[in-house]
């Protein structure tokens, strides 16, 4: 057997929405123009401030996205996901090398067939405290309650991203079909995944049907993240965010701002070297440089174009005005983005090659303020415009929340316009028979998959954003890996509020 313990393991785009009625759409989105540099004068946002003592070390961040969910399996963006691992914690999670290293699990076996991983628990670990459990106060975590979460991948009307990154254990895939197939739950004969078992409260053992080279590392994204099962209320259909990871949260204001606190009980308690953690959201990237500015917000862990215009030259790098000030890193695996276009539409495959020959043929005007190194055109296929008239006189493409999506897709907009087409976003996240085109993203583990749609719609054209991040120079502690969805604020710190500039 290998042995991996805790002694040895490896050291925007700003646009204008307009809902309008459409001819094939109940309600569309009107795409509009590139993003500025600059704000509207009048904007104004405000967050919940807190309390600013000598003493007092608080961090925080900015989010150009919602946090839409604290429940792992319906983390669908990158600022869900990273607010989720201040909560939480897996059995193992990653450095900032991208190496795996413990959490929950204090060490970890795998067979020599690789076949078999398992996991001693580290028994110190405790939920925060929460009106979830019967006394107001958390318990420990258990074997059990890393079953729990495993076999709630596979239930019917949770989504199939986290499943589908377990598909290898044995008994999952079963599992799942039943509970997705069979409706009446009288009728099912599994009750379990067979492939995961605890022989006791420590102790959780994994068997795969064969071997997986990353296996490790899919433990060690949100999704597989531990909770208890006291925080699952099917009755009403809540989530209760509640963990064992260095935060807790502390309170939230709507859906914009959100105070998480130190946690009392984290096992590793002393690492935290931050008393609070806001994160603030808003759409308005302008605002967000503004608050950065004035120094309300340190950290931006993942910037959209038009920050990204403002603070990085043509070489991905920071503008020398700011290098007294920030520190702009790009982390160097790429999130795909890609456009499809829909078959069971009116489009023709004529068509759809039509818009493809266009799109890569104008591949310079979607980001032509943007640096080449931060969003790359996949142009490889290097298609030229002999015949690209469209005969569809109405495109819809599915909605998007994604700054960079709505900067490609404005552009594209005045691209079609020249031809005579009107391309309008719907209200929409998902490709109906009368949407044409559906942008798709996919990261390293984690990928848009709605019930594989994405193989079913051809691609026309992609493109790739490298997420980056900026923070205060007076942050010390903050590392990134290669993956935008991560972040670790374990030995993080920076001056009282006094302190900073």
């Amino acid at each position: 057997m290998k042995l991996i313990s805790s002694q040895n393991y490896l050291p925007v785009l700003i646009v204008s929405l307009v809902l309008l009625w459409g001819c094939k759409q109940p309600e569309t989105v009107v795409i509009e123009d590139a993003p500025t540099a600059s704000a509207p004068a009048d904007t104004t946002e405000e967050y919940p401030t807190g309390d600013d003592n000598s003493d007092f070390r608080k961090l925080v961040i900015g989010e150009y996205q919602s946090i839409t969910s604290f429940d792992p399996l319906l983390a669908d963006n990158g600022a869900t996901m990273r607010a989720l691992q201040l909560i939480y914690e897996g059995l193992v999670r990653l450095d900032s090398n991208g190496n795996t290293v413990p959490a929950v699990a204090k060490n970890w076996e795998v067979s020599n067939d690789s076949l078999t991983y398992t996991f001693t628990l580290n028994q110190n670990i405790y939920y925060h405290d929460s009106e979830v459990f019967s006394t107001g106060t958390g318990r420990r975590l258990t074997a059990q309650d890393v079953k729990f979460v495993f076999e709630r991948m596979a239930k019917a009307g949770n989504p199939s991203t986290a499943a589908k990154l377990f598909w290898n254990i044995k008994g999952f895939e079963p599992y799942y079909q039943e509970q997705h197939n069979v409706y009446e739950p009288e009728k099912r004969t599994l009750s379990e995944v067979s492939g995961i078992q605890t022989p006791n409260d420590s102790t959780v053992v994994f068997e795969l049907h064969e071997e997986d080279p990353q296996f490790l590392e899919k433990l060690a994204t949100p999704y597989a993240l531990i909770y208890p099962r006291e925080a699952v209320n099917n009755t009403q259909k809540s989530f209760a965010p509640v963990g064992s990871g260095p935060f807790t949260l502390s309170s939230q204001r709507a859906d914009s701002g959100y105070i998480f606190a130190k946690s009392q009980k984290y096992h590793a308690y002393k690492t935290i070297r931050l008393n609070r953690v806001d994160i603030l959201t808003s759409s308005s990237e302008s605002n967000l440089i503004r608050q950065m500015a004035s120094g309300n917000i340190h950290l931006l862990p993942e910037i959209g174009p038009n920050i990204i215009q403002n603070f990085a030259t043509d070489a991905g790098t920071l503008k020398a005005g700011f290098n007294d000030r920030y520190t702009l890193t790009k982390r160097n695996n790429p999130i795909e983005i890609t456009l499809r276009f829909n078959p069971n539409t009116d489009i023709t495959e004529e068509d759809a090659e039509r818009i493809s020959r266009l799109t890569y043929a104008n591949t310079s005007s979607y980001f032509e303020q943007l640096p080449d190194p931060i969003v790359a055109v996949d142009s490889t296929e290097n298609q030229q415009p002999s015949d690209t008239t469209i005969t569809e006189e109405n495109l819809y493409a599915v909605f998007s929340d994604d700054p960079f999506i709505r900067t490609y897709l404005g552009n594209l907009s005045k691209i079609l316009n020249r031809q005579g087409v009107n391309l309008e976003m719907t209200k929409f996240r998902i490709p109906t028979r009368n949407t044409e085109l559906w942008v798709t993203q996919h990261a390293s583990f984690i990928n848009e998959d709605k019930d594989k749609l994405n193989n079913n719609y051809p691609v026309v054209f992609r493109f790739r954003v490298y997420p980056t991040a900026l923070q205060r120079n007076e942050i010390t502690g903050l590392n990134f890996n290669q993956y935008g969805w991560w972040l670790n604020l374990r030995g993080v710190s920076l001056p009282t509020a006094d302190k900073l500039n």
